[in-house]
Formats: C-alpha cells, sequence, structure tokens
C-alpha cells in the first residue's frame, strides 16, 4: 500500500511539473493531540526519481530528468524565499469584555461590545498570528461559582458565550486559557469554553491534560503554542520539566517552526510593574518566578515569551535573541477590573520574526484603557514610555532598544 502512493505521488509531481504547476505537497491530520504528519515533496523525491531513471525507457529519460532539475530548482527557490521571511505576530493582555453573573445584574458593554476592538483592530489582523489570554469562560448561565473565603478576591468572569465572536472578528488566533478564572464555575465552565473555542478555530492551551498545547500552520509556517499558570488544573508555571517537555512536543513531535510562550505569572496591582528575579507571592499563594521561568523556556526552544498576570505592564528583554515580554498587562476589561492609571495600560505589542525564530525587531502600539469603550490608541505614547523605563530599570544588560515611537530594535 505504501509503494503504491509513493509511486502515485510522484506520477502527481511528474504531471504537476509537466503542467507547471506551483509548490505541491500532502498532508495527513489526526486527532487535536496527535502531531500532524507532512510529506513534503522536495529534494527527497528528486533522489527516488535519479534511483528510478536507471531502470526507466530512454525516451522517457531525458523528460524525467528535466522534471527533477525544475523541482530541485523550486525547492532551492521556495527555500530562499521562505527563509527570507519576516512573521508578525501580535501579543495583549488580559481580555474580559463583559459579565453575565450575577444573573440579575450583568455587565454587559453597549452595542454587545461590537466596537470593543475597533480601534486597534487593524493590528490584530494585520499580524500573521494575533494571541492574546482569555481572563474569563464562556456560558450563558449556570454553573456553581467557586469558594472564596477572602471577599476581596471574590471576582467571577463568567461571558456570554456569543463573545467568541468578538474574537474572531477582532482576527485573533491563539487564546491562552491557562489562568485563574477558567475555572470559576466550575467544570461546566470549563466544558462549555472548550467546546466553544474548539468550534472557534481559534487555537488555545493552558489547561492541564486537556489541552495543553495546540498548533496552527498559515502560509506554510507551523506555530505551536503552550501556556503556563499557578492555578489549579493548569499546566503549572512550577513544574519546570512540564515546561521543558511541552516545548519539546511542540519542537520535535509538531515539527513547529515558531514556538510561542504564554503565562499567567507574577503578582498583581498597581504596584506589581517590576520583575524581582525571584518567585512571587500573591492572593495567599506563590505565583512563580517569571524570569527564571521565561529563561527556562527560551533555553527548551521556545522563540517568543509573553506574560500577563500582574494587570499592569511589565519591562522586556532580549534573552539568547529571543524576546520575553514579562507583562502586557490589562487589554480589554471594561467591567470588574481596575484600569484606572497604569493598570489601564493596554499596549497591542507586534514582534517580528524570521521563519526560524529569530528576533526581527517591532513595535510597542500604544493603547489606554477607558472606562466601557476597550483600548484606545495613545496619541502619546506613555505605555512606551513605561516599558521602556521599566526594560530599562529591570534589564539593563539586555541589548532591545525601544525607541519613543514605540519601535524595537537591536543595540549593535
Amino acid at each position: 500500500m505504501r509503494g503504491k502512493f509513493r509511486f502515485a505521488i510522484y506520477l502527481f509531481v511528474a504531471l504537476a511539473l509537466f503542467s507547471g504547476s506551483g509548490v505541491i505537497y500532502a498532508r495527513y491530520t489526526s486527532s487535536r493531540q496527535q502531531p500532524e504528519g507532512v510529506v513534503a515533496l522536495g529534494e527527497s523525491v528528486a533522489k527516488d526519481f535519479r534511483m528510478a531513471l536507471e531502470t526507466m525507457p530512454s525516451s522517457r529519460e531525458l523528460w524525467l530528468r528535466d522534471s527533477v532539475e525544475h523541482a530541485e530548482r523550486l525547492a532551492e527557490y521556495n527555500a530562499k524565499e521562505r527563509d527570507s521571511r519576516v512573521l508578525s505576530i501580535a501579543c495583549v493582555g488580559d481580555m474580559v469584555l463583559g459579565v453575565n453573573y450575577p444573573d440579575n445584574a450583568p455587565l454587559l458593554p453597549v452595542h454587545d461590545g461590537a466596537h470593543l476592538f475597533d480601534d486597534v483592530r487593524e493590528y490584530l489582523q494585520g499580524a500573521d498570528i494575533a494571541a492574546g489570554n482569555l481572563e474569563c469562560l464562556l456560558l450563558d448561565k449556570g454553573g456553581q461559582h467557586r469558594i472564596v473565603h477572602d471577599p476581596k478576591y471574590a471576582y467571577f468572569f463568567r461571558s456570554p458565550e456569543r463573545y467568541i465572536n468578538h474574537f474572531i472578528n477582532a482576527g485573533f488566533d491563539f487564546l491562552s486559557i491557562g489562568n485563574n478564572h477558567l475555572r470559576d464555575f466550575g467544570e461546566v465552565g470549563v466544558s462549555s469554553t472548550l467546546k466553544i473555542l474548539e468550534r472557534s478555530g481559534i487555537a488555545y492551551a493552558g489547561l492541564r491534560h486537556r489541552a495543553e498545547i495546540d498548533t496552527l500552520e498559515r502560509d506554510g509556517v507551523r506555530y505551536g503554542f503552550c501556556a503556563f499558570a499557578p492555578f489549579e488544573e493548569m499546566c503549572d508555571i512550577h513544574d519546570y520539566d512540564l515546561v521543558r517537555e511541552n516545548i519539546r512536543k511542540l519542537r520535535e513531535d509538531y515539527q513547529c517552526d515558531i514556538v510561542i510562550v504564554a503565562h499567567h505569572g507574577g503578582a498583581e496591582g498597581g504596584s506589581a510593574y517590576r520583575v524581582p528575579r525571584e518567585r512571587e507571592w500573591f492572593g495567599g499563594g506563590y505565583r512563580g518566578d517569571v524570569y527564571e521561568f521565561s529563561h527556562l523556556c527560551v533555553d527548551a526552544g521556545a522563540d517568543l515569551v509573553f506574560g500577563h498576570g500582574p494587570h499592569v505592564v511589565r519591562g522586556m528583554e532580549l534573552y539568547k535573541g529571543k524576546l520575553i515580554a514579562y507583562s502586557l498587562g490589562n487589554f480589554c476589561t471594561p467591567y470588574k477590573i481596575n484600569i484606572s492609571g497604569r493598570c489601564g495600560y493596554a499596549p497591542v505589542l507586534i514582534v517580528k520574526l524570521g521563519v526560524a525564530g529569530d528576533f526581527r525587531g517591532g513595535e510597542i502600539i500604544s493603547a489606554t484603557q477607558r472606562t466601557r469603550t476597550g483600548p484606545k490608541r495613545d496619541a502619546e505614547r506613555v505605555v512606551v514610555r513605561e516599558m521602556q523605563r521599566l526594560s530599562k530599570l529591570d534589564f539593563p544588560e539586555s541589548k532591545l532598544v525601544i525607541s519613543d515611537d514605540g519601535t524595537l530594535s537591536v543595540s549593535e
């Protein structure tokens, strides 16, 4: 069976080359938690063709030799074209568009939230990949909220199921679900959210055993995602063996070109804007050592690491040529989350990478949140200035340069 399949592919390639068609490939896809297999037709096919020529009639040999040489030239051209590409990845922080709990007092935006991303939509849709943190669950009604012993931590973020359409329309490709609110309404809320995300086509990750990693392919580039948090049933930010293993799976088993790691770690609140380079404590528990964790991710093979736990922006650094953004704060949280002062900073981080994962620059789009309106671009660039300041304070050794206009580059 394998021999017949291989012969059929060769015949398909020969006919396609004869007709002047472009790149050809065959692909099979298995279940969500299994790697995709790709049958690549390039140098290996050309080699097999050459071996076959010895037994073929001489009347066909010249035509096939020309076809093989054409395939080799095409493969070489495509490799050069691929290596020269620059990919853009848009990263943002926490998102809770509205809440429908309590049932008798929901807090939902006007126009049902359709306008919330309008002012920054072009940056999300203009990127090859847009990623952020879904800081809520998607469930229309029901479920029993978790028990909280300290009233000051009693925040329950249940959003309408239809709000998934706002994320789709905004252009999101990946949503982290590794945070402290996915389980606000127990298994009912978790199951509903997973089902809705699966139907949406948006990649998602962060839930232990059930949604640890995910992949997607765009224009011939395969992206891998994983997410971590210090909370029950999440992929644990403290479990470094798990961190290494999930990144290894994306690199080796799934053959991802680009690996992106999100984390919901660190202390929270207006005073949590520094990266302390040690374990952080908040709300009765350890929230991870995000500095050590992020470096571990890069060492394990990640190309980009971004965080969103503290509800404020933090500094960024380049580590071994890879960008680490320690916190992108609150991006679209018009209700129930404090957005005053620096808690309202809502940047869009545009990161440019080569197909090999090498850092090619980027940009901070400065935006801030206003009550019930979603993120709005900020002409004064206050977020750029804040991230400039914090990056210099916390990572003076880094070669990352943040220009006054938000452009990212590498110092000589």
